[in-house]
């Protein structure tokens, strides 16, 4: 069969031509001889689709080399494109470090906990998540160490082989018509977990909390943080903040009312006028007052947003205020404090240290009745069961993300 390769480190393309029944170790001596260069064989890596060939079976056996196997088993066929690279000293050693068993043991298990302890960051994860495998990598307990990677990898395997049941019992009967749902929800969550994967890998900060717009601000002498949000129709603020400001004798009772939107509240009034200070600019503001306490102190309106000609320069990172002439500065994050927006449990609380990240393995995490059940209750409107939802957010540390990303996948 005839193969193109795509030369990595000089552009260079090549035509080689093997056979089906040559090896890994065959190929990479002809793209050698085709490149003028016979001292690379050994230091060639070739890659399919961006992913090494050889590199999984090197993996389970231990072994640094090539792996003997032939081109047609790897999955190469007649006139595909491969790319060719070098691999470096460091890269091989780390392969070697990372290497595991069938069974999930690493076969280098001192230089594995060497690697993590090289880790600041992963040995905190290590400490919060899962106590036992840290307190076995920094005590240098080998055996220890290597009964939590047998622990990881039988749990996944317990998931694969769950998962394969249970395609099995699909395809039994093609025309059963239960069997054709179950295979066009597993469809449907295949395609979920391919747009789940292009997310990651071409838009990861979607993945991530966004930070929401406040600024610095007074209400009659009054220091806060005003939440600027267009998508609110009035600026309002809490009756206890009014009370704080000394604006509670200014409410006018005739306009009471209800605000609808995430929920509803009680408008108990509306300050006319109440003297706003932005951006060391006094702008008149008018203000509804609503009964129930709330976690943001005052909200400033489209309203008011219109009436100051303000504009929300994501751009810079400021808001404009045109009545004036001036622009304020969006608070940062550290500066903002927990959003009330985002109702989740601190790392404390979300699971106790039960979980690690492992090579070739799902991390554990939580036992079932520590697991978050409006999380479980999300999951399974997937088309999950409760087990699966169950053990994939203890074999991600209840992440609920994660534990989508290990249902989906498998």
């Amino acid at each position: 069969m005839r193969l193109t390769i795509a030369c990595e480190w000089n552009e260079t393309v090549v035509a080689v031509e093997v056979s089906a029944e040559a090896s890994l170790d065959d190929l990479k001596a002809a793209i050698a001889c085709e490149l003028n260069d016979a001292a690379e064989t050994g230091s060639l890596v070739v890659r399919k689709d961006g992913k090494a060939l050889g590199t999984t079976e090197a993996r389970s056996t231990g072994a640094t080399s090539s792996v003997a196997s032939t081109l047609g088993a790897l999955g190469i066929a007649d006139g595909d494109l491969l790319t060719v690279g070098r691999a470096s000293a460091s890269a091989n050693a780390n392969e070697a470090t990372r290497a595991t068993r069938p069974d999930g043991t690493a076969v280098d298990p001192v230089g594995m906990m060497r690697e993590f302890r090289a880790s600041s960051q992963l040995m905190t994860q290590l400490r919060t998540r899962d106590a036992a495998m840290a307190s076995a990598i920094e005590r240098e307990d080998v055996e220890a160490f290597q009964n939590r990677m047998r622990e990881f990898q039988k749990r996944a395997d317990d998931l694969r082989r769950a998962e394969a049941e249970e395609m099995a019992l699909m395809h039994a009967d093609p025309f059963d018509v239960e069997a054709q749902k179950k295979i066009e929800e597993a469809i449907r969550r295949e395609n979920v977990q391919h747009n789940l994967e292009m997310a990651m890998d071409e838009t990861p900060e979607v993945f991530g909390q966004v930070v929401m717009l406040y600024v610095d601000a007074e209400v009659n002498g009054t220091p806060l943080k005003a939440f600027v949000d267009s998508g609110a129709q009035m600026t309002i603020m809490s009756v206890s903040f009014a009370r704080k400001c000394g604006l509670e004798r200014l409410i006018d009772h005739r306009f009471q009312g209800m605000a609808k939107g995430v929920g509803t509240q009680k408008i108990i009034g509306r300050v006319h006028q109440a003297p706003m200070k932005l951006s060391g600019h006094f702008v008149p503001t008018a203000i509804t007052v609503l009964e129930q306490e709330q976690e943001m102190d005052f909200i400033l309106g489209l309203d008011m947003l219109r009436r100051h000609q303000c504009c929300i320069d994501l751009k810079r990172n400021v808001l404009m205020i045109g009545s004036v002439g001036a622009e304020l500065p969006f608070l940062g994050e550290g500066d903002i404090g927990k959003q009330p927006f985002f109702d989740e449990k601190a790392p404390a609380e979300a699971a106790p240290a039960e979980a690690a990240p492992a090579p070739n393995a799902a991390p554990n995490a939580p036992s079932s009745s520590n697991v978050d059940e409006s999380k479980v209750e999300q999951l399974m409107s997937l088309g999950f069961t409760r087990a699966q939802v169950i053990e994939a957010l203890q074999a991600t540390g209840g992440n609920q993300e994660l534990a989508g990303a290990l249902l989906f996948g498998g």
